[in-house]
């Protein structure tokens, strides 16, 4: 069996615990997902529909487009998955 590798802290540098979690969450039956960024994104009604929506989100945010700044203002207000990009 491998080991997982040891994690190591430079100097001057608190100790952090970091953890995965699934990036899709149901609440109310409605699907979200989480970005990077710490926003919550949805609803959605299905997981499906929220995976197709995070895939858009993803291509926007890696743009060179200038439309990219309206897109995040979008998402962090809550009305991603009800505009055009969901």
């Amino acid at each position: 069996m491998q080991r997982a590798p040891r994690i190591t802290h430079r100097n001057g540098e608190q100790q952090q615990t970091w953890f995965r979690t699934d990036r899709f969450f149901v609440v109310d039956g409605d699907w979200y997902f989480s970005t990077r960024e710490g926003h919550d994104i949805g609803p959605y009604g299905t997981r499906k529909l929220a995976e197709s929506g995070l895939k858009v989100y993803i291509k926007c945010m890696q743009s060179p487009e200038p439309n990219v700044f309206w897109a995040s203002e979008m998402a962090k207000k809550g009305l991603w998955a009800t505009t055009l990009y969901h």
